[in-house]
C-alpha cells in the first residue's frame, strides 16, 4: 500500500540505514511510478535531504518491512538534492534521466515517450557496465509475477510524454481524491494504491464508497487505466455507474486480498476489460488447457499439481462475449437482484475474502455467479442466496473451487 511505502525505512544490502520514503511520483495516467524521494540525515525530520532514485532500484524485504537500495550513505548524500518546492522541475525528463543514470537504470525509461534517444552513447555504455550485486541478482527470484518492464507493441496508455512528467502527481495527495462517474455522481474517494515499486507500476487503485453502494465497508480495487483525471487534475472520473460499480468485486476493508498473486489480481483487471501489464505465465506448448502454471519468473515448479480439466472455463474465459460485472442490466428490477445477492454474500460473516469478491451479473433477469470461492460449501452456500433472490432456474453458478 502506498500508505505503508511512504515512511518506510530504506536500508542498502549491508543493513545500514540510508533513510526512508519520503514521497512517491505517480503517473496515474500511465500507472507509472516514475520516482520514489527519500528523506536523508536529519533528526526528526529536521534537516532532512531529500533525494530521488528509480522506483526500480529499490527492492522490497517483507520479511524486515524495509527497502533495500544498492548504494552507500556517502554516494546517497552526494547524489543531486531533490526540492518539493520545486516539484515539477525536479520532475522533468532531464533530471529524471541523471537519476536513472546514477542507478544504472537509464534504459528502463522506455517508458517516457519522447526524448530518450537523446542519450549519448557514453551514458548508455555506461549504464551496461554497472556490476549488479549478487543481492540484486537474487531479489529478482523472489518474483512471483513476471513484469513486462518495457512497453509490449502499440500499448500507447503505459507511455508517458515527456511534457507531463512535470504534471507528476504525489501518492500522498492522490489518496483522498474524490471519484465521480461520467454522469457526475460521486462513486466515492481514492482510499490508498496499491504499488509494485520494483516494476515502477501502479497495480490498482482502491476505491472507498463510504457504504453508501450498500456495501458497508467494502473496497473496490480498480486498475489505474480504467481511470481519467478530470481537467483540473484534481479529481478521477470512472465510466461505470453505481449499479454496476456495487455489482465490481469488492473486499472487505479489514481483510484485503492478497494481490501479490498474480491471477487473483488478473481477475481484477479481467473485470474491468482492462490488460494487465504483468503475466501470469501459463504453459502452452505441453499443456494448452492451463492446468498447471510458472509459479517463478518462467520456471515451472518441479512440484506443480495438475488442476482438473479446465478447457470448458478456459474457452469461456477467452470468448469476448463473456460476462463481466460491466454486463450487468440496467434494468431497476436486475439492479435490485444483484444489489440483495451482494449484500447477502457480504452480510455472511463466515465467507472467505474469495467467496466475498465473486461477480454477480444480472440481465435480463438471468443470474451468473463467477469466480473463485475456498469451499464447495461457500459455492453451494452462495449459489442458495441467489436463488432465495431468483428464480433457481435462472441462477446459473459458475464458481470454482480453489
Amino acid at each position: 500500500k502506498a500508505s505503508d511505502v511512504i515512511g518506510m525505512v530504506v536500508n542498502n544490502y549491508q543493513n545500514e540505514k540510508l533513510g526512508k520514503v519520503h514521497e512517491i511520483a505517480l503517473d496515474l495516467e500511465s500507472g507509472r511510478i516514475v520516482q520514489v524521494i527519500l528523506s536523508t540525515g536529519g533528526i526528526l525530520g529536521i534537516g532532512d535531504t531529500l533525494t530521488a532514485v528509480p522506483p526500480g532500484a529499490l527492492h522490497h524485504d517483507v520479511g524486515q518491512g524495509v527497502l533495500h537500495l544498492e548504494s552507500t550513505p556517502e554516494n546517497l548524500r552526494n547524489s543531486p538534492k531533490f526540492e518539493m518546492a520545486k516539484w515539477a522541475e525536479g520532475s522533468d525528463y532531464t533530471h529524471i534521466s541523471e537519476v536513472y543514470r546514477r542507478h544504472g537504470a537509464v534504459d528502463s525509461l522506455v517508458f517516457v515517450d519522447q526524448g530518450r534517444d537523446t542519450l549519448n552513447s557514453a551514458t548508455k555504455t555506461e549504464q551496461r557496465t554497472i556490476v549488479t550485486s549478487d543481492a540484486v541478482k537474487a531479489r529478482n527470484e523472489e518474483r512471483n509475477w513476471t513484469q513486462d518492464r518495457e512497453p509490449r507493441h502499440g500499448d500507447r496508455a503505459s507511455m508517458i510524454p515527456a511534457s507531463r512528467l512535470a504534471q507528476l502527481h504525489k501518492a500522498s495527495e492522490v489518496m483522498g481524491l474524490a471519484v465521480k462517474n461520467n454522469q457526475d455522481e460521486s462513486l466515492g474517494e481514492v482510499e490508498n494504491l496499491l504499488l509494485d515499486i520494483s516494476s515502477g507500476r501502479i497495480v490498482a487503485v482502491v476505491l472507498s464508497s463510504g457504504g453508501f453502494l450498500g456495501i458497508g465497508d467494502e473496497l473496490s480495487a480498480i486498475p489505474p487505466h480504467a481511470f481519467r483525471l478530470t481537467p483540473d487534475r484534481e479529481g478521477l472520473v470512472l465510466d461505470t455507474t453505481k449499479e454496476k460499480l456495487a455489482a465490481a468485486p469488492h473486499f472487505n476493508a479489514k481483510v484485503w486480498p492478497d494481490f501479490s498473486k498474480a491471477t487473483y489480481t488478473d481477475g481484477i483487471y479481467r473485470a474491468y476489460q482492462v490488460q494487465p501489464y504483468f503475466s501470469t505465465n501459463t504453459v502452452s506448448v505441453t499443456d494448452p488447457d492451463n492446468t498447471r502454471r510458472y509459479v517463478r519468473d518462467g520456471s515451472l515448479a518441479t512440484n506443480a499439481v495438475t488442476q482438473p480439466d479446465n478447457s470448458a472455463r478456459n474457452v469461456r474465459d477467452r470468448d469476448d462475449r463473456s460476462l463481466t460485472p460491466f454486463d450487468q442490466g440496467d434494468s431497476d428490477a436486475d439492479v435490485d437482484i444483484t444489489a440483495r445477492i451482494r449484500k447477502g454474500i457480504v452480510n455472511n460473516k463466515e465467507m472467505s475474502v474469495n467467496a466475498r469478491n465473486v461477480k454477480i451479473i444480472t440481465r435480463d433477469g438471468q443470474v451468473t455467479l463467477r469466480g473463485p470461492v475456498g469451499t464447495a460449501e461457500e459455492k453451494r452456500a452462495i449459489g442458495e442466496i441467489a436463488k432465495g433472490i431468483a428464480p433457481a432456474a435462472n441462477v446459473h453458478n459458475q464458481l470454482e473451487v480453489k
